[in-house]
């Protein structure tokens, strides 16, 4: 290991939550802070309404901040859309592989992959001395005061960890699925220019062009799992620990959000910035779709801050936005690209965008010994494989597990995933039944036997 990444070398300083002064302006509001520091995030063009909202609520606490938006998407037809905000589009960090890492990833995953790349821009092309990266899904209430003064006293990294405190219930995300996550949240983090920094920055980006996956089996949770070893690689680490910083249901728990005297506070602090993964527009009973802890009704206070997100983001046009396609969600043919067939390999690899690489998919895996009458190809597998809750239903080392995932696979999963009936007619080649109307009716009698899975569960 290089001697600048020594485990035994290095030092964190914890920034502790300080008491609430609710009628005294913010250092930001008396001087400016002396490096030039910009923010910034990361979306495809489906999240822009919750890139403005974002951007909105910054320049609120923080006027006159410069703040980039990084598109992991194709550009915007008509610029003009965005009056006043600096969009680049990912093409524009010149990542030699670009073209395999949008293919291989799926848009969370290539949204993740490129974080590293777009610190690196900031720092070195534009000459920025510190850059904060914010999730889209968040929103600001107060300056980064302490972001601000832990970059300028010297620290090349800043982070939040997701929890402060054992979550005791039995509830959704627990401990163990937070440890599968990563103790470091990286819906935020900041970095300064320093050669410490610009080491991590260059181990990061180069790593995320392989193993930016949602893969909890081999220990990979897209970027976040990387950070854990943050504490380990940079000398000069400052964890905030003031829980008014990156409030979210993982936390919430820990973090009662509450309203005096107009000023929104969790666990007693001030709050900084609520991040609000898993709210879902239109869905006005959901707080977040992650978890099982919390709905509308048990949250306090805090149902105010999402009913006010959701309208945010309405006004900010998430009717429109949302229904925006991911540029590299289709191949060149206009077929939808599944996500698993991305971790596969592609019929030209100079071009993985040409077309589906039907052959290979659709060959019976050999991870399985199929019963008579049923085919489970490479792409069932990899369906079944990505998804806890069709491994625990339909367990593949048995005979009626096979049945009725190849049942659920026919008559629901084909739908879900957007199955083409080239990759679907596979599926049906060892089936007695062979007209597909009837075969879908017997699969439907068989999956009635069984209960139809629930999607699974995002972790962070």
């Amino acid at each position: 290991m290089d001697a600048r990444y020594s485990p035994f070398h290095y030092r964190i300083f914890y920034s502790t939550p300080q008491p609430a002064k609710l009628f005294e302006p913010s250092p930001w509001q008396c001087k400016q802070t002396r490096m030039r520091t910009a923010c910034f995030t990361i979306c495809s063009r489906n999240y822009l309404a919750y890139a403005l909202t974002l951007r909105e609520s910054l320049l609120a606490v923080e006027p006159g901040r410069d703040f980039f938006i990084f598109l992991a998407d194709s550009p915007l037809d008509d610029p003009s859309q965005l009056p006043g905000v600096v969009a680049i589009p990912a093409a524009d960090l010149s990542l030699a592989n670009f073209q395999d890492m949008a293919f291989r990833y799926s848009i969370m995953e290539f949204n993740t992959a490129i974080k590293a790349s777009c610190f690196q821009h900031l720092l070195r092309k534009l000459d920025y001395d510190a850059a904060i990266y914010i999730d889209p899904d968040i929103q600001l209430f107060q300056p980064f005061d302490q972001v601000h003064a832990a970059l300028e006293n010297g620290a090349s990294c800043v982070l939040t960890p997701h929890i402060l405190s054992p979550l005791r219930d039995s509830a959704k995300p627990s401990d163990l699925d937070i440890l599968a996550s990563g103790t470091f949240n990286l819906g935020f983090g900041a970095f300064a220019r320093t050669a410490e920094s610009l080491a991590f920055l260059e181990w990061w980006a180069e790593t995320m062009k392989h193993h930016c996956y949602v893969d909890l089996a081999n220990g990979l949770f897209v970027d976040q799992r990387f950070m854990d070893f943050a504490p380990s690689f940079i000398d000069a680490l400052t964890v905030i620990k003031d829980p008014g910083y990156n409030v979210a249901y993982w936390n919430l728990a820990n973090r009662p959000v509450r309203k005096e005297d107009g000023i929104w506070m969790a666990a007693g602090s001030p709050l900084v910035f609520f991040h609000f993964s898993g709210v879902s527009p239109g869905s006005p009973d959901v707080f977040s779709k992650h978890q099982s802890r919390f709905d509308m009704t048990n949250i306090g206070d805090a149902a105010e801050l999402v009913r006010n997100y959701t309208a945010a983001l309405e006004d900010h046009g998430h009717a429109h936005w949302s229904t925006l396609p991911y540029a590299f969600g289709q191949f060149a043919n206009g077929k939808h690209i599944v996500d698993v067939m991305r971790r596969g390999p592609p019929v030209d690899p100079s071009d993985p965008f040409r077309e589906p690489n039907h052959v290979w998919w659709s060959t019976p895996t050999d991870r399985v010994d199929s019963v008579p009458g049923l085919t489970i190809t490479r792409l069932m597998y990899a369906i079944h494989a990505a998804r806890p809750d069709l491994m625990e239903m339909f367990p593949l080392s048995t005979a009626s597990g096979q049945r009725g995932f190849h049942a659920w696979f026919i008559t629901h999963g084909a739908q879900e995933y957007r199955i083409e009936k080239t990759s679907l007619e596979p599926a049906m080649a060892a089936s007695p039944v062979r007209n597909r109307q009837l075969a879908r009716l017997f699969a439907r009698l068989r999956l009635a036997r069984s209960r139809k899975p629930s999607g699974s569960q995002d972790l962070s």
